[in-house]
């Protein structure tokens, strides 16, 4: 493990830790998925807590430290919630990065994986569902789950509510249990 590492990523999830920690798994262009710890991120000093919002785009500094990574400095690329959303907009943000913390193992690397999340979370923010269901069936190709041939045929269709629910039908079963954040809907 290279002992600094700037790089690109996407906050996936947070945690707090205690009063000032987060733990924060971000989806990197070459790292894969990493969870970093964001030492002092929520002291009321720190500049990083609003650059590591979900669904932003950030510029991470990280080093290792006892085989864990650290984020020493972020700063926001694109943050998500710059501009108005609607509700369904966030709940669709909240959904996606959900199904990919889930779907995508810690320190490992999927080639182009993070490149279909950057344009998933551009479609919605541009709140076009076609285009994040097209991303979504080239997300689930990228995987190599195959893609079920009633999704397709619902897409072709131009069923796109249909679409989405087998879509999110087959993540679920694939991680093997429901989808939480759906509950918004």
């Amino acid at each position: 493990m290279n002992r600094y590492l700037n790089t690109e990523a996407i906050v996936i999830n947070k945690k707090k830790l205690d009063e000032s920690d987060l733990l924060v798994t971000i989806l990197t262009p070459s790292k894969g998925k990493i969870v970093c710890l964001a030492k002092g991120a929520q002291s009321i000093k720190s500049h990083r807590l609003s650059h590591l919002q979900i669904g932003n785009i950030t510029k991470c500094h990280l080093y290792t430290k006892n085989n864990r990574y650290w984020i020493s400095e972020s700063y926001s690329l694109d943050s998500f919630l710059k501009n108005p959303k609607k509700l369904t907009q966030i709940n669709l943000l909240f959904y996606f990065l959900e199904i990919i913390n889930h779907l995508i193992p810690e320190n490992q690397h999927i080639e182009k994986v993070y490149d279909i999340s950057k344009l998933i979370i551009n479609s919605i923010c541009q709140n076009n569902l076609i285009k994040y269901i097209q991303n979504e069936i080239n997300l689930i190709k990228i995987l190599g789950f195959g893609v079920p041939p009633e999704i397709i045929s619902a897409f072709n269709q131009k069923d796109y509510k249909t679409t989405q629910k087998l879509i999110q039908k087959y993540f679920e079963s694939i991680i093997e249990h429901p989808i939480h954040s759906k509950k918004l809907f």
